[in-house]
């Protein structure tokens, strides 16, 4: 992903979304707190995508969640 980065923008969102389909906790959550630094507009959405139920109950989602002013699914 780094080499894509290097020619164009990628969206940290899109990273965080990669990441989750592969299962990588962590990273998923860096680029998502990563997205709510850059004031990424499509951030708002991440309620809706089932590819972030695994990280749901993290507190570091939960933090991004609140930060966002969006209701938290627990």
């Amino acid at each position: 992903m780094k080499m894509l980065q290097a020619r164009m923008y990628v969206s940290p969102l899109d990273l965080a979304r990669a990441a989750a389909l592969a299962g990588h906790k962590e990273e998923t959550l860096r680029y998502l707190e990563q997205s709510c630094e850059d004031h990424v507009p499509w951030l708002v959405f991440i309620e809706n995508q089932p590819d972030l139920d695994f990280i749901r109950s993290e507190p570091r989602f939960q933090a991004i969640i609140r930060k966002l002013g969006l209701p938290s699914a627990l």
